[in-house]
């Protein structure tokens, strides 16, 4: 499923190092488990890959300022 969840995100021309990418997986796994399990809301595939195009949003910005 991992792997699915990062061909999908590359496919929007995003491409990560495995760094980055377990970085993003961090804070998305996070996210959905803060905002939707625990308000029992079901998360889809396509969801995923928003939340996960977001948190990476959220590394490269923190990378590129460092």
């Amino acid at each position: 499923m991992i792997g699915l969840i990062r061909k999908l995100i590359e496919t929007c021309e995003i491409k990560m190092t495995d760094e980055e990418f377990k970085e993003t997986m961090e804070i998305a796994t996070d996210d959905i488990k803060f905002n939707r399990i625990s308000f029992n809301k079901r998360t889809s595939l396509k969801n995923v890959v928003t939340i996960s195009k977001r948190s990476y949003k959220v590394v490269k910005n923190y990378e590129e300022d460092k």
